[in-house]
Parts: structure tokens; sequence; C-alpha cells
């Protein structure tokens, strides 16, 4: 009866109430990643929220329950850099919303753009992540990022924290992804190259200084929505997400929060290994990844792969991103990769759990198995970062989410394919 019950909770649509709002997932081995391994332990859901984790927890009566004998339970992974939700097809126009246009554009709330309904968004989900950093990129400012759980009807129900972060690109040379972090120069010479980058220095520079000065008039004749969407920045309310990728570019980020005051969130930073020391005396968060991209030439082989490991032996907090939306599912396994590049294990785990958690301000909800927390969890097979392991069950604000999606789909429309038949049209004989 139960199991019928949880078949039926599990076809019910992300957004929509379950009729059955306790469960209790047994027998499992549940890693808090705040605590120690739980051998046999038990979880009871409730209300969305985390209401028992122990290996004597009482089973609350008519909770659905689940056996996790063999099984494990993680709390659901983050990815702290995407644009899940803002590109379905990238040949439609209409499909797609990653890049604004205009230099700044601080104003601009990606959450809006979110399209709940992306075939993407329960593609991510099987694979155990339950929670994304989702924003736009183009121009120096783009808009505020968000924080987003993968379940629910509009963007507004998926909304955890609508803006986390307002997204900036430090300026850097063509040579290696001209001013906003991608292209080329073009025909331009080296001396041409410097004195766009110089151009666009100066304007950000004086963007947010402007930025600064009107968050501290207490008097405005007239309002400045991209202005006033910077105060949070400008109080400290809210960090800055700045996508770089040099040594410079990061020096450069380093003397615009000192002269403003202003928190700083690195994010791809592939050079960030050779300033760790400074970033870790200084608490700078740094958004690794992805970790399967080439490292840039003038770099080791191995440096993007080893910045992880060398970030965090440092004393550096760290989290991971995929970047773009097509990936999103593979955030596990960019962690994984860290690993085998000097990353330790725990600290892997903790990259894609709670160490996002803290940076973007949800630890008290997010990011670990503890009574209280948002149900987010992934039962699995084993290690999330392994990638044989398969997930099983995943609840997102404690509702069992449909384990498919449109890979699934596909391979089981595929596998039932009727067999062609001896001597049928088109058919080839083997010679």
């Amino acid at each position: 009866m139960k199991a019928a019950l949880l078949a039926t909770v599990l076809l019910v649509t992300p957004g929509v109430l379950a009729a059955q709002d306790v469960y209790a997932i047994t027998n499992a081995t549940v890693v808090p990643v705040t605590g120690p391994q739980i051998p046999k332990g038990t979880v009871v859901i409730q209300n969305g929220k985390i209401a028992a984790v122990g290996a004597n927890v009482a089973v609350p009566a008519g909770a659905t329950v689940i056996d996790g004998t063999g099984l494990f339970v993680y709390p659901g992974l983050i990815n702290s850099g995407t644009q899940l939700g803002l590109t379905e097809i990238g040949s439609v126009p209409g499909g797609e919303d990653t890049q604004e246009l205009g230099d700044f554009n601080p104003a601009d709330n990606t959450l809006t753009a979110v399209n709940p309904h992306s075939e993407l968004i329960p593609v991510t989900r099987v694979s155990g992540v339950t929670t994304v950093i989702t924003a736009a990129g183009g121009g120096l400012i783009s808009g505020s990022a968000a924080l987003i759980d993968l379940s629910g009807w509009t963007p507004d129900e998926m909304g955890i924290r609508p803006r986390a972060g307002m997204v900036m690109t430090y300026p850097r040379l063509a040579g290696g992804g001209f001013g906003f972090g991608g292209g080329g120069g073009g025909n331009q010479t080296p001396e041409q190259q410097r004195e766009a980058r110089d151009r666009q220095t100066r304007a950000l520079r004086n963007y947010l200084s402007d930025a600064r000065a009107y968050a501290e008039q207490k008097e405005h004749p007239k309002t400045n929505r991209a202005l006033e969407a910077l105060g949070p920045v400008m109080r400290g309310e809210m960090p800055a997400i700045f996508d770089v990728v040099t040594v410079e570019q990061i020096r450069g980020v380093l003397a615009l929060a000192d002269s403003l005051k202003i928190k700083v969130i690195l994010r791809g930073a592939a050079g960030a290994w050779r300033l760790a020391d400074s970033l870790a005396a200084r608490k700078i968060p740094v958004i690794v990844g992805p970790t399967t991209q080439s490292p840039p030439g003038e770099d080791p082989y191995d440096a993007i792969y080893a910045n992880p490991g060398v970030l965090a032996r440092a004393g550096v907090k760290i989290a991971f991103q995929t970047d773009d939306a097509a990936n999103v599912r593979n955030l596990p396994y960019n962690a994984a990769l860290a690993i085998a590049y000097g990353l330790d294990a725990d600290a892997a785990l903790k990259a894609i759990t709670i160490w996002p958690a803290e940076i973007w301000g949800v630890a008290d909800r997010y990011g670990s198995i503890e009574v209280g927390k948002v149900a987010n969890l992934v039962v699995t097979t084993g290690d999330p970062l392994d990638v044989r392991s398969v997930s099983k069950h995943v609840f997102i604000r404690g509702r069992p989410v449909p384990m498919a999606d449109r890979h699934t789909r596909l391979y089981e429309q595929f596998n039932a394919r009727p067999r062609p038949t001896s001597g049928a049209a088109g058919s080839r004989s083997p010679s």
C-alpha cells in the first residue's frame, strides 16, 4: 500500500502539494556533510523540512517509508554558476535569454527570465542537483543572479534568494577573451586591445563610483533605477560576483573591493591558485570551474584541474560551477575531477553542498542534513561524485520529484522500438 502511494506521489508535478507530506527514509547510510556518517540511519521529512535524523529515530505514524537499505542519503547538490532556465534551443532566438545588451544592466533580474518548465531542469535533478545559481551574462554589469530550487510552477516559487549577487565582469585583453570574457580582438593591434581594456576598466570604475555616491546621497531629485539597483552592493548587503580568469583581473577586482568597500566573490578565476594565500587571508570565496575545460595556453596543463585543491588547502572557501545550462547535471563530476588533482574528497563534497550554502548566505536552511533545514535530499546508490552512482529518489523542499526526464523517456521509447522483420523494406542481410 505504501509503495503504491509513493509511486503515485512521485508522479506529482513539481510545485503541487503532495497528498502525503511526511516521509521516512530508513536503513540508509546518512551523510550529513557537517557531521559523521550515520550507518543504518533514518531521515524524517515533514512539512518540507528535515524533522529528525539519526540512528534511533522513530518513524511517524502514517509516514511514507522508503527503505534505504544499501543506499546513501546526501543533501541536495548546489551548482554555483549556471544559465539554467534561460536557454532551451540555441537556434531559436526566442528561447535564449543568456546575454544582456549594453555595458551596464544592474537593474536586470535574472529570476524574471527563468523558464520553470525547461527540459533541462528534470535532466539536472535526477543527477542530484537540486539548487543552482542562474544568471545571464554580457556587458560589464549583467544584473543580479538568482539562487533557485529546481522545483516550482513559477520563477517566484523557485526563488530562494532572487537577488543573490550582482554579476560583473572585469575587463581583460582580447587574446584570452576580450572585454567580457569571450571572443577575440578581431583585427585590433595589441596596443588597441590594451586601450580598449583600459577604457572599459575606467568605465566600470567610474560607474561603480557613481553608484557609491548615489547610495551615500540621502535624497534624490530623480530616481536612477540602475544606480538604485547597485545600492545593496554598496551597502554590503549583496556581493558582487566578478567573472575573472587571470591574475591581473583578480588584482583589479581586489583593488576595486578595497576602494569601494564592497563584498566580492570571484567566479571562474582559473588563475586564482597564484594568489591563494592572499585570497584566504582576505576571506574571499572563489567559484571554481568548469574543471572540464582546457587551461589557458600560458598555464600548466593541470592548472584548472588543480586550482580547486590549491585554493582549498590554502583556506579559501570554494564552490563549483558548470557555467552553462546543458552541463549543470555534471556538477559532481567537475568536483570529482578536482579530487584527482589534489582536492580532498571531503572538501569536494562540501564545495557542492555546505560551502556554497555559506557563500550564498543560506547555510541556516541548506547544504547539510540537519533538523530544521529544508529537505533537499538525494537518495543514491553510492557517492554522488562517482559516475557509477545512480539517484533513486530526489526530494526538493520535502517533496519527491519525478525521476523521469527527456533522457529516460527517449531511452525507454527507443529501447522498446519494434524490431525489423526479416526481409522488411530497407533491411539488409549480412554479407
